[in-house]
C-alpha cells in the first residue's frame, strides 16, 4: 500500500509538472499565437516536449497504481495535482493565488484527506468472500 501510494504521489507531481512545462512552452510562443502555430510547435518547442513526457511518465506509473490500489481511492487523489499546479504556478509562473481560490485549495486538501482516511485495500482475484452456511431447514419454509 506504501509503496502504491509513493507511486502514486509521483505520479501526482508529474502530471503537475508536466502542466507547468506546457504553460511555460506556449508562453514561449508569444500572445496570441494561432492554435495552428501552437500545434505546429510541438515538435519544435522543448518545454512542450519535456510537458508531454511528463505526462507520459506519470500515466505510466499510474497504471501501475491502479493495479494496487482502488480505482476509486486513487483517482480522486489525482486532485492533489490542482493544489500543486496552482502553487507552482504562483511561485514560478507569477500567477496570481487569490483568497477565493485558496480557500478552494484547502477545500481540496480536505477532500482528498477525506478519501485517504476511507481507504480499503483492493480486493484480490484470489479474495473471495466469506461463505453464509443457512441452517439445513432454512430452504424448507414454514410448515
Amino acid at each position: 500500500m506504501l509503496f502504491a501510494l509513493g507511486l502514486l504521489l509521483i505520479a501526482i507531481a508529474l502530471g503537475a509538472v508536466g502542466q507547468l512545462c506546457l504553460k511555460s512552452g506556449v508562453t514561449s510562443l508569444g500572445e496570441g499565437v494561432s492554435p495552428a502555430l501552437v500545434l505546429k510547435s510541438i515538435p519544435t518547442t522543448p518545454l512542450i516536449l519535456l510537458g508531454f513526457l511528463c505526462y507520459g511518465v506519470s500515466s505510466m506509473f499510474y497504471l501501475v497504481c491502479l493495479s494496487k490500489l482502488s480505482l476509486s481511492y486513487a483517482y480522486p487523489m489525482i486532485a492533489l495535482s490542482y493544489v500543486i499546479v496552482a502553487i507552482l504556478s504562483w511561485k514560478y509562473l507569477g500567477e496570481g493565488l487569490s483568497a477565493t481560490r485558496i480557500v478552494g485549495i484547502i477545500v481540496i486538501i480536505i477532500g482528498v484527506a477525506l478519501v485517504a482516511s476511507s481507504h480499503e485495500p483492493k480486493a484480490s482475484a484470489h479474495d473471495s468472500p466469506p461463505a453464509v452456511e443457512l441452517p439445513a431447514d432454512a430452504g424448507d419454509g414454514p410448515n
